[in-house]
């Protein structure tokens, strides 16, 4: 029973443009609310900063530089290294241009950020190499790093993003369940388990929460490599860091769709 009222309720969704047009508004302004979120929760974090980038002096063979990954690999407080050549993708996202690493050169992450500084020292040390950089803050994770209001405006940020999806998302559901006002009656009096109503309505709430953030996500993919985003959040286009916004953004959609979808099933409960 609760798939076949899943389906009127979807279908009654698609066929009533009123009715498609507040699920669709809800939605987008849902999913608004989410790259908001996540955009500043990446520039809160440390994402990025236990990366540094090893260059090495002209005249180094790559041979030489396969001598230093295999040595630098072995260190305790390392836990990943990547040789790169000049051609690879990857030296665009790194910012290195290829003249200055004819060879390739290191990616190499360290294990936590605290050990980053003292991992840079230990890789300037090493015969060869012309300079380690370490991870340069985008200007968002910059101000909030040095300004403590500023943090606290960046909390208060993601709690009114949150909030805001969570209130769209509520009011689709309440449009929904008032254009099914009289199949409510019809389906109470017929004997149907209200228990069954009010989950068809909650999977409604996730769907469309669900949705909100996999727009949310496909946002912060094709932005990723816009000037504005280069500046001021440069991290959301570091690799890796897709997969790192993914988990949080289906997450906070998760959440959001729990709270639109228990709205939902108390407001189809309250018009029994």
């Amino acid at each position: 029973m609760s798939s076949f009222l899943i389906k009127e309720l979807m279908r009654t969704a698609l066929t009533k443009w009123r009715i498609l047009l507040w699920i669709l508004g809800g939605v987008c302004v849902a999913a608004c609310a989410f790259v908001i979120f996540l955009v500043v929760w990446v520039a809160r974090g440390e994402w990025g900063e236990n990366r540094l980038i090893v260059l090495f002096e002209p005249g180094v063979s790559s041979e030489q530089i396969r001598q230093v990954y295999r040595q630098v690999r072995e260190w305790e407080v390392i836990s990943e290294v990547l040789y790169i050549l000049r051609d690879d993708p990857r030296a665009a996202q790194d910012g290195i241009a290829p003249e200055r690493t004819p060879a390739g050169y290191l990616r190499v992450t360290v294990r936590q950020v605290a050990q980053t500084a003292e991992a840079q020292a230990a890789l300037r040390e090493i015969p060869g190499v012309a300079d380690v950089q370490s991870y340069q803050k985008g200007a968002l994770r910059a101000l909030l790093a040095s300004d403590s209001g500023a943090r606290l405006a960046a909390t208060i940020v993601q709690g009114c993003a949150l909030l805001i999806s969570l209130i769209a998302l509520a009011t689709a559901m309440r449009v929904l369940v008032r254009a099914w006002q009289g199949e409510l009656e019809i389906l109470y009096l017929s004997g149907v388990a209200p228990g069954a109503v009010r989950w068809a309505f909650f999977a409604v709430a996730m769907a469309c929460s669900m949705l909100s953030g996999i727009l949310a996500l496909a946002a912060v993919y094709f932005a990723r490599d816009a000037s504005a985003v280069h500046q001021w959040v440069p991290e959301l286009g570091q690799p890796g860091s897709f997969e790192y916004v993914s988990l949080m953004g289906l997450g906070i959609a998760l959440l959001a769709g729990i709270g639109a979808g228990v709205f939902g099933a108390w407001e189809a409960r309250r018009r029994a």
